[in-house]
């Protein structure tokens, strides 16, 4: 039981110091910050990955997959979609996997991820890792998404349910981690407890007023937002009149604006025939 512990509170370290690699996104944004900390980040989980692949020991295998799974998901889920102010790359991907749409994608990669562990096609490593995967994306998923959508007043009762709820799992889980015979089985149940700890400490806390966070921090990045608009607007327009098109446009208007829609050639022909 104290190797799962120690496995799911090292996640939960992890997390709590990796927030200070995002502060220079957001709250202090430094320009170019993007081009460091992805290929950097990125570079690590793929070492990780490469390891899962290689390494013989099966107990080391199982921590190299949990470790690159945290990394993986802060890669694709968190980094790749964040817009930086300022650099000369101001976003890796335009697609965000935390909006609400992606429940469709997660929950098919559950269904395979049941499917694989079944059939046993694919190495219980990889699963392991793939489970931790989509832990985390399930779990942001709610964060981002439904427990921002929910009504004030009603949030704090919801959080507390989510609370009870992931107390009992967390107290199941440290049973089945004291009864398990591996050192694999342990590190998959300290995997585990990384997610429902976290889980609970967001539903003590945050997600009983879940909005503070978006408040706080999602303004400025929306007001980022428009004026990045704003001045992609602002551009087109300028390459509309070196192009000539506005010019065209305008000069579609006018007889509109005079006496309506030109009528047709075949119409105007009737009109001479028939005065």
């Amino acid at each position: 039981m104290l190797r799962a512990l120690a496995t799911g509170f090292a996640g939960i370290l992890y997390f709590v110091v990796s927030l200070l690699l995002f502060i220079p996104f957001r709250m202090k944004p430094i320009a170019n910050y993007n081009l460091v900390i992805f290929p950097l980040l990125s570079a690590i989980a793929l070492a990780l990955f490469y390891k899962v692949c290689t390494v013989t020991e099966e107990n080391k295998a199982y921590q190299y997959a949990y470790a690159c799974a945290i990394l993986m998901w802060q890669v694709l889920g968190e980094i790749a979609s964040i817009r930086v102010p300022e650099g000369m790359i101001l976003q890796f991907s335009g697609m965000n996997i935390k909006i609400l749409d992606a429940y469709i994608y997660v929950a098919a990669l559950w269904i395979l991820l049941h499917i694989l562990w079944r059939t046993k096609a694919v190495a219980n490593r990889f699963l392991f890792l793939m489970l931790i995967f989509l832990s985390i994306w399930s779990f942001e998923l709610y964060m981002d998404n439904y427990s921002s959508r929910i009504a004030v007043d009603a949030m704090p009762n919801i959080a507390n349910i989510i609370l009870v709820v992931f107390l009992v799992l967390t107290v199941v889980i440290l049973y089945v981690a004291r009864k398990a015979a591996t050192i694999e089985k342990k590190t998959v149940m300290g995997g585990l407890l990384y997610i429902t700890i976290s889980i609970v400490i967001m539903a003590s806390g945050q997600w009983k007023k879940p909005q503070e966070f978006y408040v706080k921090y999602e303004k400025p990045a929306i007001e980022n937002e428009i004026k990045n608009l704003q001045e992609e607007l602002a551009y087109i327009n300028k390459l509309q009149e070196q192009m000539g098109i506005a010019k065209k446009e305008e000069a579609a208007a006018v007889p509109q604006q005079q006496g309506g829609t030109p009528p047709a050639p075949a119409e105007q022909g009737k009109q001479q025939t028939n005065p």
